[in-house]
């Protein structure tokens, strides 16, 4: 009886969001777990960090896509373990995280990676049934605003030196 209702919360669960915000959070936490693989090694569950320990190429953007792959396979079917010690995790951790990311151009990405990023940090909390620290409520909101206010600069910036020149290259400085 016990094991049927466990079922059915479980389905309710898997639909309380929806596939779309899925995969866009899925996308947020592989970028989250493949950063603490580089970074903090020792926080990546044993099997998993072993498993990505035996992808070896030569051709980096190859070697990250099969990465990607395990991550998203091992999130995707293993529910019982949790790819990070989510307990130990910190905020200072995802704060780092959010700090590397980057456009393929290697430009900051806009505010709304930012959001989908914590967004995504507390959808992996939600999927292994574990309760965040409390300072994941209020200091990665905190982070986030000063983060949207460090874009709003570097855009209000970009267009005034943009729109001072008649050059491209000309700015407000020169």
């Amino acid at each position: 009886m016990m094991e049927e209702l466990n079922d059915e919360v479980q389905m309710v669960r898997n639909y309380t969001v929806n596939a779309k915000s899925k995969s866009v959070y899925l996308y947020g936490i592989i970028k989250y777990v493949l950063w603490f693989h580089d970074h903090k090694p020792g926080g990546v569950e044993p099997s998993l960090r072993a498993l990505l320990d035996t992808v070896t190429t030569d051709d980096t953007t190859e070697a990250y896509k099969q990465k990607q792959s395990h991550v998203k396979l091992y999130v995707e079917c293993d529910r019982r373990e949790q790819p990070l010690d989510l307990v130990d995790s910190n905020v200072h951790n995802f704060e780092c995280f959010v700090m590397s990311l980057r456009k393929k151009d290697g430009k900051k990405p806009g505010k709304s990676l930012y959001g989908s990023m914590r967004s995504s940090l507390f959808h992996l909390y939600r999927l292994y049934d574990v309760q965040m620290p409390d300072n994941y409520d209020n200091e990665p909101r905190k982070f986030s605003k000063g983060l949207k206010r460090s874009v709003y600069s570097d855009l209000a910036r970009a267009r005034y030196c943009f729109l001072v020149g008649t050059n491209t290259t000309d700015t407000a400085e020169t």
